[in-house]
């Protein structure tokens, strides 16, 4: 099934198949594989399958088994500052140097 709008399985509804769709809401169950901007897994309902989705909402009570990709989903990136920082501390443990703390309590003891 492939549709523009939005596609909704009601709580008594059962569908097996394949659905791509602007939004899908299901409050009954579905086993298959869907495309979608935004899926909607509502308490009560159930996915078995399959997804690729801009946007994967799951509600407390719903049930999802199968795999999920999540459409331009990048991985995280670390913050300027500490990747410089931790890039510093490797570079200085390689070459040897030891911290301002270190060398301070070395000369004190």
């Amino acid at each position: 099934m492939r549709s523009d709008a939005e596609v909704s399985i009601g709580d008594q509804g059962s569908v097996e198949g394949e659905i791509a769709a602007r939004r899908i809401l299901v409050s009954g169950q579905f086993h298959g594989s869907i495309e979608a901007e935004r899926l909607e897994i509502a308490a009560g309902g159930r996915v078995d399958g399959d997804v690729v989705v801009g946007e994967l909402v799951i509600e407390s009570g719903a049930q999802f088994n199968g795999s999920s990709k999540i459409r331009g989903q990048e991985a995280p990136r670390q913050l300027g500052h500490i990747a410089s920082d931790e890039g510093q501390e490797q570079q200085d443990s390689k070459k040897g140097k030891k911290g301002k703390a270190t060398a301070e309590a070395e000369q004190a003891g």
